[in-house]
């Protein structure tokens, strides 16, 4: 079982919203099907076209509100890798994805 977050009103508010945008979504169900996951490795497979600038913004706010953390130093190649918290497994479950799901 997931533990759950704070429950205060602004952090559920914020966390909705966090969780409005498709490829907030789309990089939580990525890490889902493959444990770790950087931001340049999520561009290709998420919307064509999105600039690195981007995804890695998105990655910011979900690493800002926990659902994502570092699973490692970056990788001059790769960048840095992400892995999901159980409160971001706990948040993909909520949205209707199994945590095997992947892409």
């Amino acid at each position: 079982m997931f533990p759950i977050p704070d429950r205060t009103p602004e952090f559920e508010y914020r966390l909705v919203k966090v969780l409005e945008h498709p490829v907030r979504i789309g990089f939580l169900k990525l890490l889902a099907g493959r444990g770790t996951l950087s931001a340049i490795e999520a561009r290709d497979c998420l919307e064509n076209g999105l600039p690195l600038s981007k995804v890695t913004y998105h990655v910011r706010v979900l690493n800002q509100f926990g659902l994502v953390e570092a699973a490692g130093q970056p990788d001059p190649d790769r960048g840095v890798p992400f892995r999901s918290t159980p409160n971001g497994q706990l948040a993909l479950a909520a949205l209707g994805h199994s945590p095997q799901e992947g892409s």
